[in-house]
């Protein structure tokens, strides 16, 4: 019996527990143990309901894009659960000059791709849209180096891109500072539209064709770009545990340190406690992994030491429905940093994902912190609420009183993923002895589906090294 141990609970961890739990079920000879060092598991998922609102903690949502939580929902029969965005408000605002001005339609993740939309919006300057049609005549890079988000932006787009777009919903998505976050790492769609079609605007305007030409040809997707669950996702969470009735789950079991080679290791817990293993899973934090390598594999560690994580958090606050002063005609807004608010983005997310609050109230929610503003994330509760509705009263013009107000810290929580990232990974994947994997949002994407995929890859990977590559594929 070939057994392997799981450090970490978050998503990437349960994921990675449900691909060898499956393996089991299919009368592989496999024992799984996954240590949890924290009370709870799911790590930054965590789902709140009470009195008909479901509150989200952490992530409120995950991409259809990517399809691997979609496909981890549907396996554990989660797929009825699934939930779009409500198709009946789909405007998203930027807070520029004072006041909510309305996202052009054809805008995709800052490229335009109508003419007149773009022409006639008030969010750019004049001669900020004819710097942004230069893209159309502006050579592409000459090299394939990184570089970051911002130098990227000015180069092909202008200043005014990066202000008003780039910085607050491009770094906003990873709570980073686009002068130091890898363009390469964080959006490499854009580095391939601009290898292949020179153009950002152009490659939109082709790949925008070709989605249109592919989604004649198949039947229509019944997923909106972003997905959750009815009931939070933290359904998610606890349908991974149920459905794994082999893997024991240990919550409470703190790693102090692993040894060991290849198939021979060893984890030591706090306050006493042992488990062997033949293969190892690590599926925590860049900071904390490096902390359990730095004696089995040092250049590994070191690297790892040089993953950044900052603080964010989010403020939920609920309202009565009746009397609201703001239609709530959209999912929200975001706030570019030069506008000097405290909050970063704010999703209305009773508009968004209505069956998120009771008839007769909407809730909405608040993002602070991120490399740009991380000071303001780790100021107490009651200061950060304040901010906040005194932030949405100059913004959206509510000066009423809240039904609730949820404040979380998510202190050092976000991964940062700056220039020359992806070749950092490269080498720490390279410094790993054979029986060790990593999974987690340090390495290839921080969204859920990116974890997930990460977890599962690297269950199917110590899978194959035990029992071989036939029955990893099975």
């Amino acid at each position: 019996m070939k057994k392997i141990v799981i450090i970490g609970g978050g998503i990437a961890g349960l994921a990675a527990a449900y691909r060898i739990q499956k393996e089991i079920s299919e009368g592989a000879a496999l024992e799984c143990v996954l240590l949890e060092g924290g009370d709870r598991f799911g790590g930054k998922i965590a789902t709140e309901r009470s009195d008909g609102f479901v509150i989200e903690r952490g992530p409120d949502s995950f991409i259809s894009q990517k399809p691997a939580a979609i496909q981890l929902c549907q396996q554990l029969g989660l797929g009825g659960h699934l939930v779009s965005t409500n198709p009946g408000a789909p405007n998203t605002y930027v807070y520029t000059g004072g006041k909510l001005v309305t996202m052009p339609d054809g805008l995709s993740l800052m490229i335009p791709t109508k003419f007149l939309p773009f022409a006639f919006t008030p969010l750019f300057s004049l001669s900020g849209k004819i710097r942004m049609a230069f893209d159309l005549l502006i050579p592409r890079k000459d090299d394939e180096s990184d570089e970051s988000l911002a130098s990227f932006v000015r180069r092909r787009m202008g200043e005014e891109a990066l202000r008003k777009m780039a910085e607050p919903m491009l770094a906003g998505i990873y709570a980073s500072d686009p002068e130091t976050m890898s363009i390469g790492s964080t959006f490499p769609m854009f580095v391939e539209t601009e290898r292949k079609y020179r153009s950002l605007i152009l490659g939109m305007l082709a790949r925008k064709k070709a989605m249109l030409l592919n989604a004649s040809k198949r039947p229509k997707s019944n997923y909106s770009l972003f997905m959750t669950l009815k009931d939070g996702l933290g359904e998610m969470v606890e349908a991974v545990i149920n459905k794994s009735p082999d893997i024991q789950f240990q919550s409470g079991a703190r790693v102090e340190s692993i040894a060991g080679k290849e198939d021979d290791w060893s984890v030591r817990l706090e306050g006493g406690g042992e488990q062997k293993a033949d293969a190892l899973i690590l599926a925590t934090p860049g900071h904390i992994t490096a902390r359990f390598l730095q004696t089995v594999t040092p250049k590994a560690a070191e690297l790892l030491k040089q993953i950044k994580y900052v603080s964010t958090a989010t403020v939920t606050i609920a309202y009565k429905k009746e009397g609201f002063s703001h239609a709530l005609d959209g999912f929200g807004f975001v706030v570019p940093k030069c506008e000097g608010r405290s909050i970063l983005a704010c999703t209305w997310t009773s508009s968004k994902f209505p069956h998120r609050a009771p008839d007769g109230h909407v809730m909405l929610r608040c993002y602070l912190g991120g490399a740009l503003q991380e000071d303001i994330a780790e100021k107490d509760e009651e200061t950060m609420a304040n901010l906040v509705k005194q932030d949405l009263k100059e913004i959206m013009g509510v000066t009423e009183e809240p039904v609730f107000c949820k404040v979380f810290h998510n202190r050092k929580s976000n991964v940062q993923y700056q220039v020359n990232h992806s070749q950092r990974i490269d080498t720490i994947m390279q410094e790993l002895q054979k029986g060790l994997f990593l999974a987690g949002s340090a390495y290839r994407g921080i969204g859920i589906p990116d974890c997930i995929q990460s977890g599962t890859q690297s269950a199917e990977s110590a899978i194959e090294l035990l029992l071989g590559k036939s029955k990893a594929e099975t």
